[in-house]
């Protein structure tokens, strides 16, 4: 047994200890999301810590789920960017400049960023028609009959952008920048499995285009070395998709 546990010790030292920490806590962060997010298990853990009644005002439904989707969203917060931007800060002792959030625009962004538009938006209007896509968005929900047009959506929509803040700065920032120097290009290809695994549950299109996107976003993410384009693809192809579902469903106004 002892030779087994050295062989092991051996082994490990051989690699990249940034490569494999991001690679461990990707299983366990996207774990932690899958399930917290749940009320179930937001209620299980409220009552194990003595916070029953925090879990029943979250809860709540009045008119909206907005509480429940903003909940949603901070563990998603909490494991896409703060857990592995303290790894980066306080561990790895770097920037998070060097991990996607550099501020420099590169030449020749906003024609790209453009394109990507021009070509996004008829096929998400067509997506936006379909029964399944029709179904599934907007997450919001409003259940006294009031138009979606109002300041809730508003709010939800600036919320879910803070989510897309943080799926881009863990995908295409901690993970897919914490591979490259070991992985080199097959890093973009590592980082889009697990992206592509995040939209199981989704309308089908949508999980066979996150392949297609995720390697895309990965690659101008690898060659430009920030999220910024991603984050504003993403945040714009959700709030299309959320106004044409619900004008489509005739609930926007």
């Amino acid at each position: 047994m002892r030779d087994i546990f050295e062989r092991i010790e051996e082994d490990l030292q051989l690699l990249d200890r940034k490569a494999i920490f991001a690679l461990v806590y990707t299983a366990i962060g996207l774990t932690c999301i899958s399930y917290l997010k749940n009320a179930d298990y937001l209620e299980s853990l409220a009552s194990l810590a003595g916070l029953s009644g925090i879990a029943q005002a979250i809860e709540k439904t009045d008119n909206t789920n907005l509480r429940l989707l903003a909940y949603w969203v901070g563990v998603s917060l909490l494991f896409y960017f703060i857990v592995p931007a303290a790894f980066v800060k306080f561990i790895l002792k770097k920037s998070l400049n060097d991990f996607g959030l550099t501020i420099s625009i590169e030449k020749g962004f906003w024609k790209l960023l453009a394109q990507c538009i021009a070509i996004m938006l008829p096929i998400v209007y067509l997506m936006s028609l379909t029964p399944g896509f029709s179904a599934k968005y907007p997450f919001l929900k409003i259940y006294d009959g009031s138009p979606y047009l109002s300041s809730t959506l508003l709010i939800w929509e600036l919320v879910y952008f803070l989510q897309f803040f943080g799926l881009e700065f863990f995908f295409r920032g901690f993970l897919l920048q914490s591979l490259k120097p070991a992985l080199g290009i097959y890093s973009i290809f590592v980082m889009m499995v697990p992206y592509c695994m995040i939209h199981w549950g989704k309308p089908m299109p949508e999980t066979f285009a996150a392949i297609f996107a995720g390697i895309f976003l990965g690659w101008l993410s690898y060659r430009n070395g920030n999220i910024w384009i991603g984050l504003v693809l993403h945040c714009f192809v959700a709030f299309s998709m959320d106004t044409m579902a619900l004008f489509n469903k005739g609930l926007l106004f």
